[in-house]
């Protein structure tokens, strides 16, 4: 969840996409050059579209106060 984070913002975390790799090349017994190889294409397409997502989603700001319940100050 926490590259998903990240790369919604195209925020790269070397250490994270690290440990992402490592746990791939262990569940599909690849080697970890090619699951880097195919993580980063992947998170490269997601982060360079993250400007026109980001611009999308602050054109509909969030006004006032928001509770989940009706009881809620």
């Amino acid at each position: 969840m926490s590259l998903a984070d990240k790369i919604w913002k195209n925020k790269r975390v070397p250490d994270l996409e690290d440990h992402i790799v490592t746990r791939l090349s262990e569940a599909t017994g690849r080697a970890a050059w090619e699951e880097f190889i195919a993580l980063d294409e992947i998170l490269s397409r997601i982060g360079d579209q993250a400007d026109a997502r980001l611009a999308f989603q602050a054109s509909f700001p969030i006004h006032g106060s928001y509770c989940l319940t009706p009881d809620a100050p």
